[in-house]
């Protein structure tokens, strides 16, 4: 009897909730959902800002989705600014789009490859990006 071929499993989401404040680099080859304060750098295959969360440091990931406050650099192939989003910072980005009431204060550019220069904020020496971002 032929083996049945396995697909690969998706995980749900790692939350933090809107009580949890970290101090510190989080990374995941997952996804991830800020709803509470975080500062330090996030690294993920997706990351989702909720909409009161506050994040200070450098966000990098295929797809980051902003509801919430960002301070610092913003670093991902796909970008997503949602009407009650507050940026400050850069975002280096493939695509981007922005809704109606999203609030930037900062610079955007369009890069090849966004991930390409990821490193933690206050870090002036780049590093390669983690295993799972680069490509």
């Amino acid at each position: 009897m032929a083996e049945t071929p396995k697909t690969p499993q998706r995980n749900a989401p790692s939350i933090l909730g809107h009580d949890l404040r970290i101090v510190g680099r989080l990374t995941s080859e997952g996804d991830i959902q800020i709803e509470g304060r975080c500062e330090g750098d996030i690294f993920s295959h997706a990351v989702t800002i909720g909409e009161n969360a506050v994040v200070e440091g450098e966000v990098a990931g295929e797809i980051v989705t902003v509801r919430g406050e960002i301070r610092g650099t913003i670093r991902a192939r796909q970008v997503h600014l949602c009407a009650t989003c507050h940026v400050v910072g850069e975002i280096y980005h493939e695509a981007l789009a922005i809704e109606t009431g999203a609030h930037l204060e900062g610079t955007v550019k369009r890069e090849k490859n966004p991930l390409e220069n990821t490193a933690p904020s206050g870090d002036e020496t780049r590093h390669a990006p983690p295993p799972h971002l680069a490509n």
